[in-house]
């Protein structure tokens, strides 16, 4: 195998490698890579957008590890959230490694797993202020608050220096004294030195300072004591503190706590089991005793707040839930951050649950969701206290990015000092104490679409795109054996096309497929021989043409011939579009 460093580089150098998260929300993986050792830091997915119809997910393309599989020493997960642990099953079934993670990030993740039935070869659960050794690496795991518990920063010493990784991080003193972020343990590094700290760069862009948990909890004992009807919020499933929040307001409230949506169920009975929610059976209630409470009895907690389609909230908002219809009076509360790219989802939630006479609350109203991530007076604190020598700033998109590196020039780091990459590009430090760029390494976007996984240039992806954007035209013929003549009209179907005031479009194909037949069979000779792939070419060129010159529309056009008696299986080549 060939030798994982470059031809040339200097023995002894530490390689920084991002294989996602850098110019984007979500993708988050990273490799630290040492002589001929590597650790991941976290192995995160991004939901598709609009472009990409039918993909499920997106994770990061692995095939830099995979190629270097047996110098991966561990995977390394800072919290639960889905952009830094989504991608784990597809990770451990490429590379067999132990995972690393607090209690809580290591539950969520093997949840998950199980629905992909892959099993991680060797687990091992670690807690604050505990240090392992992983070859020429050792980590430090240090505590910080986020929008998900049992989050942890890690502090990685390399026989080049040190590198402080802050997964994602708030500030909020507020919080329980065991789930805030140890400004101490990071200002101790700072003390002794710090080679780069990667720094969550989220929000970079946001003035002052994220809003207390403490806050948004009075927020919402207020609104579910004036609500007159059911409350009903959507939150993220694994936000177990915003769980603990709704739990308490319902209690002060006389309600009852029905949650709804498998993960969220799942997850608030590992809460439970783990201590993490101290929720007795007679704070929760299933379908048949909420339908028998008055409506001021009720608190509903849902997941759907980024408008997913098959979420509980959002059939809920069109009246396709078994259980909940909305009515006049219920107050729908969106508590979690919108993520960039499901504005419209939303927004198209909102506008459904203001028809059916429910009062909306978010943010822009009341606060009733804090950020997880740290703001720019939080990214400047961190910066002071772990006083690095350079700044690599992580999750986000460029314009964060960008953000947070004029925030480490206010706080006196050199602008040579401040490194904004690329993913899989490769920041190497020297023995020596220099740094520099030193090339690039595979990466990318890979596509779970079902079972399979697939490259971002999917054809698969680009044909729907194209019958998105274009529409389909599906022209069958069906023949006789005996002289390839028409056993029946030609079927021609068209969908997603709109050709409204025009003749029969369908009519018009169906005629042309007929001369186009005829055309074909005077070419042909004798018939037990037939080129039916010419015949499928010829059918597309022609029905194609029609459409051109009808009206101006260039549809994906999808012949198919079927010789009576012999099957579909003969005409497979036929029906290539």
């Amino acid at each position: 195998m060939a030798e994982l460093t470059d031809v040339g580089a200097p023995q002894g150098a530490l390689d920084i490698i991002p294989l996602g998260g850098l110019e984007e929300i979500g993708l988050n993986c990273t490799a630290l890579v040492y002589g001929q050792d590597i650790i991941v830091i976290d192995a995160g997915l991004m939901f598709p957008e609009a472009n990409l119809p039918g993909v499920d997910l997106v994770v990061p393309d692995f095939s830099f590890l995979i190629e270097n599989a047996p110098r991966v020493r561990a995977l390394i997960l800072t919290h639960g959230h889905e952009d830094h642990i989504g991608a784990l099953a597809h990770f451990i079934k490429a590379l067999r490694v132990p995972v690393y993670g607090s209690r809580l990030t290591l539950a969520l993740a093997l949840g998950r797993l199980e629905e992909y039935q892959v099993r991680i070869p060797k687990i091992v659960r670690v807690a604050p202020r505990e240090v392992v050794g992983l070859g020429p690496f050792s980590i430090e795991f240090i505590a910080v608050n986020h929008s998900v518990l049992d989050g942890l920063a890690l502090a990685v010493t390399t026989p080049v220096g040190v590198i402080v990784h802050t997964g994602d991080f708030k500030i909020d003193s507020s919080a329980p004294a065991q789930e805030r972020t140890d400004l101490f343990s990071f200002a101790r590094y700072g003390e002794a030195g710090v080679l780069a700290l990667m720094s969550d760069s989220t929000n970079s862009d946001v003035p002052g300072c994220s809003a207390s948990e403490a806050e948004v909890g009075r927020s919402l004992a207020d609104i579910f004591q004036r609500a007159g009807g059911r409350v009903i919020l959507a939150c993220f499933a694994s936000s177990l503190t915003r769980i603990r929040q709704v739990a308490a307001a319902a209690k002060a409230s006389g309600r009852k706590l029905l949650f709804d949506g498998r993960s969220m169920i799942g997850t608030v009975a590992l809460g439970r089991a783990m201590g993490f929610l101290s929720l007795g059976d007679a704070d929760i209630v299933d379908i048949d005793q909420a339908q028998a409470l008055d409506d001021d009895q009720v608190a509903v907690v849902v997941t759907g707040s980024q408008g997913e389609p098959l979420s509980a909230l959002a059939r809920m908002a069109h009246g396709e839930h078994r259980h909940v219809v909305v009515q006049d009076g219920d107050t729908i509360i969106f508590s979690a951050r919108v993520i960039p790219g499901n504005e419209r989802a939303i927004s198209n939630l909102i506008n459904l649950f203001h028809t059916l006479g429910a009062t909306v609350v978010d943010n822009r109203y009341r606060p009733v969701h804090a950020s997880g991530h740290g703001q720019i007076e939080e990214l400047k604190l961190i910066l002071s206290l772990t006083r690095p020598r350079f700044l690599v700033p992580i999750h986000g998109e460029p314009q964060h990015l960008a953000n947070h590196a004029a925030l480490a020039l206010e706080t006196g780091l050199a602008p040579e000092n401040v490194k904004i990459l690329k993913n899989g590009q490769r920041l190497r430090f020297l023995p020596d104490g220099g740094c520099e760029l030193a090339g690039s390494v595979p990466t990318g976007r890979m596509l779970v679409d079902g079972n399979r996984l697939g490259q971002a240039d999917d054809p698969v992806i680009r044909r729907r795109l194209k019958l998105a954007e274009m529409g389909l035209v599906y022209v069958v013929l069906v023949l006789n054996p005996e002289d390839l003549t028409l056993a029946a009209p030609p079927r021609v179907n068209i969908q997603a096309l709109h050709y409204e005031g025009e003749p029969d479009l369908a009519l018009e194909a169906s005629e042309v497929a007929t001369r186009t037949l005829r055309a074909w069979r005077e070419g042909q000779g004798e018939p037990s021989g037939p080129d039916l792939s010419f015949l499928v070419e010829c059918l597309r060129r022609d029905v194609r043409a029609l459409f051109r010159q009808s009206i101006n529309r260039r549809p994906l056009i999808w012949p198919e011939v079927i010789i009576l008696g012999q099957g579909r299986g003969e005409t497979a080549a036929a029906t290539q579009a």
